[in-house]
Order: structure tokens, then sequence, then C-alpha cells
């Protein structure tokens, strides 16, 4: 059952982007791990742990993309914007790397598969990039269908975040356009966050779904059609308030809002993955998910 909660009010900031933390991958493997206790797919959430253990370690063999923040960002679509070609260029030897850290304490059964994801054609995996890409940018539905649908879409994100974390400081704080797409890649959003403290408590930042920067935005609008009505907040009855659904009337769609206020260990990728009960209910409700999460239909290797 759902519960409707009170509409959040709105708060203003100066638009600031937050840079990906070079440990991302660690704290959402801890959180995958943390979130598989007693989960009814535990399973799957500590096969999530283990991917995002072999991502930390492969981002941390990333080379300098060289790309630093021009003078005046209004020129250009995306902060990575001039650093594409290194980006495309890069991902397929992170995509090896994240295979061969895979193999650490796989079963005989998994090696095997992954010897044979080894050899796969690069054109084959270039397509699949290519539908990832169009996925974080919002552009087509995602549902992997294949172990390597997953680990292309791994190793896009080791390298984007990578090259993210790289481009900017841990915070920036010059005057940004208000906007529903990443402002350092251009992809859609997985979901919103509201922080708590550092000088941010009450701020909601929307999380990038492909490089893991979060961007601040405003409370009084829908993410997804920026409509102004007032929008609202469904969460499951008896689960956590942590987790909930941002609806909208006008464009009947939805996205999740992850309240570190609530629960300071969040993370918006894993608890999003933790909480498709939510999903299930929302949509009976009638609103359709408008974020993608590269991990979502993802299914653990037999």
């Amino acid at each position: 059952m759902l519960l409707p909660n009170q509409p959040l009010p709105s708060a203003i900031a100066p638009p600031t982007l937050l840079a990906p933390g070079a440990d991302l991958f660690a704290r959402r493997a801890a959180r995958f791990r943390h979130l598989a206790e007693g989960h009814r797919f535990a399973s799957w959430l500590n096969w999530l742990a283990g991917l995002c253990t072999a991502q930390q370690h492969v981002s941390a063999l990333q080379p300098d993309f060289g790309l630093h923040l021009q003078a005046d960002m209004s020129r250009l679509p995306t902060l990575l914007h001039a650093g594409q070609t290194s980006l495309q260029q890069a991902w397929p030897a992170a995509y090896a790397q994240l295979l061969e850290a895979l193999k650490t304490d796989a079963t005989p059964e998994f090696q095997t598969q992954l010897a044979g994801l080894a050899t796969m054609p690069p054109a084959t995996l270039q397509a699949k990039a290519a539908d990832c890409l169009q996925v974080a940018a919002g552009q087509m539905p995602w549902n992997p269908r294949e172990l390597s649908d997953l680990l292309v879409a791994a190793a896009l994100q080791v390298v984007w975040t990578s090259a993210a974390h790289q481009a900017m400081p841990a915070q920036l704080g010059i005057p940004l356009p208000a906007s529903d797409v990443c402002p350092c890649c251009g992809s859609a959003p997985l979901g919103s966050i509201v922080l708590a403290g550092d000088g941010k408590a009450g701020l909601r930042y929307l999380e990038c779904s492909l490089c893991a920067t979060r961007w601040n935005a405003v409370r009084a609008r829908c993410t997804l059609c920026e409509d102004g009505a007032v929008v609202n907040y469904l969460g499951l009855e008896g689960g956590s308030d942590a987790v909930q659904a941002e609806t909208c009337d006008a464009c009947h769609g939805y996205i999740k809002t992850f309240f570190q206020t609530k629960d300071s260990l969040l993370e918006p990728l894993a608890d999003d993955l933790a909480s498709l009960a939510l999903d299930v209910l929302v949509g009976e409700q009638g609103y359709a998910r408008g974020a993608p999460n590269l991990f979502l239909g993802a299914t653990e290797p037999a």
C-alpha cells in the first residue's frame, strides 16, 4: 500500500555541481552489501556489490583524460564535451579490465562466461555501448538481455565517472542554468537525493545515471516535464521513508527521491534497486518511471 506524503517546500540555492568521489564504487558496493542483509533478493544485491567492487578496482587504472574546466562553460553543451573522443576510445580497455577483475573468486562456470565475453567482436560491443549511452540519455528504454549488456554499462560508468572526477573539484559553485540533464555528460538522472549536513542540508540534487555527478535542482517543479505544480511523494506503508517516489500528475511520470536526512548512508543507485517494490506499486497507480538505472533489469549470472 502506498502512503502519500506532504509535498516538500521549495529549497532555493545557487546551481552547484558535486563531483563523484574517487571511492564512489567502493561506497556503492558497501551499500549493496548492507541492503542485501535480510532482503528478498539478497543474492542479486550481493552480486551487484561484487560488480561495484570490480568497478572500483578498474577506476584506479584509468588514465588522465586531460580534461579541465573551461573559463566560459556557457559555450559548451556539457563539461565533458571536449573529451568525448578520448572517452569513447577508453571504455573498451575498461571493459577488458572489468572482465579480468571479475575473475577473482569467480566460479568455474562464471569464468567460462567471462572468457567468452572477452572475445566478443568489437562492432558488437560498440553497438551495445551506443544503446547504453542512449538509455543513459533517456532516449530509449533499457532492458539488458545479456550479461555483456550489463558489463558494457558498468565499464562506461567507470570511464565517465573517472573523467568527471578528474575534470572538476569536489564542489563547483559556478552558476549554471537549471537543467534536467547532467551538466557534466548530458545524461539523464537516475533519481534525486536530499542531502544532510556540510552546509547543504535539505538541498535537492539530481544524480547522473552515467557519471554520478550531482547537480542542484529546486524542489518546486517536476524533474521530468518541468511543470510548476507541486509534486507529490509516495512511499511504501511500513517501509523506509528514506526512499520515496516523486510523482507528477501533469506528465504522470515519477522519479525516486532519496532522503539522506532520513538515512545518512543512502546511495541512490543501490537504494533504487533495493526498492523495486515501490516501482511496482507506483506503476499500479498509473505513473511511469522516468529515470534510467543502467543496472535495472540485470540478472545474476548462473
